[in-house]
């Protein structure tokens, strides 16, 4: 009877706990500045849920102007800016391309990367799962400042739902601050 309790526990407890997996590049203190101008490219969709890139990347920018200092380009300022020239904004995923991106722009820092997972895993319950590439390229000295990745997949146990959207912003919540902990 005691052992069963313990494995009954056990279960809860794995159940309840969300997998995920973290990796990141720093480059200190950098990073921080009230001054830095920043745009934010829509990250390169890898899946094949239409518009991944894209709310990933809105989803992102909330983040960063939520937990920042950074100045940040309005995606319509930056959109405005590309009209009619060749670069899709959409593609950018060589650190090469996005420098030229960032000195058309004017800015002093360009994040930029890519979705790898975006979509509800099959199974018994149809779990939440995104994995999510960034970089954070410095255009005057065209280095990378910081870089992160992180996949997680979602999950709740008994009375909670887990959406594809909540996983995404906590995934991105965790990467920026991540990044702005950087010392």
């Amino acid at each position: 009877m005691k052992g069963s309790r313990c494995v009954i526990i056990l279960l809860v407890f794995l159940a309840s706990v969300s997998c995920s997996y973290q990796q990141d590049y720093v480059k200190g203190k950098e990073i921080h500045s009230k001054a830095r101008w920043v745009a934010i490219l829509h990250l390169v969709n890898l899946t094949s849920h239409p518009n991944a890139g894209r709310i990933v990347s809105d989803l992102l920018s909330t983040e960063i102007y939520a937990t920042t200092d950074f100045q940040i380009m309005e995606q319509t300022e930056m959109l405005e800016k590309f009209k009619g020239k060749e670069t899709d904004l959409d593609e950018v995923l060589e650190k090469a391309v996005a420098l030229n991106v960032g000195k058309s722009l004017g800015v002093d820092t360009v994040i930029f990367g890519s979705v790898t997972e975006f979509r509800y895993k099959r199974g018994l319950d149809e779990d939440p799962v995104v994995g999510i590439n960034i970089r954070m390229l410095d255009v005057k000295n065209d280095r990378i400042l910081w870089a992160g990745s992180k996949s997680s997949a979602g999950g709740c146990f008994w009375l909670c739902e887990d959406s594809l959207n909540r996983l995404a912003q906590k995934v991105c919540n965790d990467l920026v601050k991540v990044m702005i902990k950087a010392d």
